[in-house]
């Protein structure tokens, strides 16, 4: 008796490992901490507005400063991250044609949504090749294992 081929299998069943996930792991961190530093931007914003003090200005081009500096680090991070597969780049948009099955919340782009999902789920989707990835699913065949 064969399978039914409508039946869709569970995404942990059809996402594949990540082989190596030290650079897209160091690229999340560094969205989330841009992430992080762009509310600590926006709070000083709002404390230099009220206060209008020498300290609320040190404070604000100190969040703008360190957060420009992890935006610019962050970026190459995001750049080094290649799919395994496919060897595009899922956390940066680089303008080439998307997935169908490529996924973007509102007010993001793909790349972004990347790393929250990265960030939240533990799980992401190339934007080029469709392809599902989980973080948490073991490496079953390593590559060079069999050499």
């Amino acid at each position: 008796m064969a399978s039914n081929p409508s039946k869709k299998l569970p995404f942990q069943k059809r996402a594949r490992s990540v082989p190596f996930k030290k650079p897209f792991l160091i690229a999340s961190a560094f969205g989330g901490l841009f992430y992080i530093l762009l509310i600590a931007v926006l709070t000083s914003v709002g404390m230099y507005a009220k206060l209008q003090s020498k300290l609320s200005v040190a404070v604000l081009l100190g969040c703008l400063g360190l957060a420009l500096f992890v935006w610019i680090i962050g970026l190459f991070k995001r750049r080094s991250a290649c799919c395994p597969l496919c060897k595009g780049t899922p956390y940066l948009n680089t303008g080439a044609h998307l997935h169908e099955k490529a996924y973007k919340l509102p007010l993001l782009n793909h790349g972004n949504t990347n790393i929250v999902r990265t960030i939240f789920t533990q799980r992401f989707r190339c934007m080029y090749c469709g392809t599902p990835y989980d973080f948490l699913k073991p490496v079953t065949d390593p590559i060079g294992s069999k050499r």
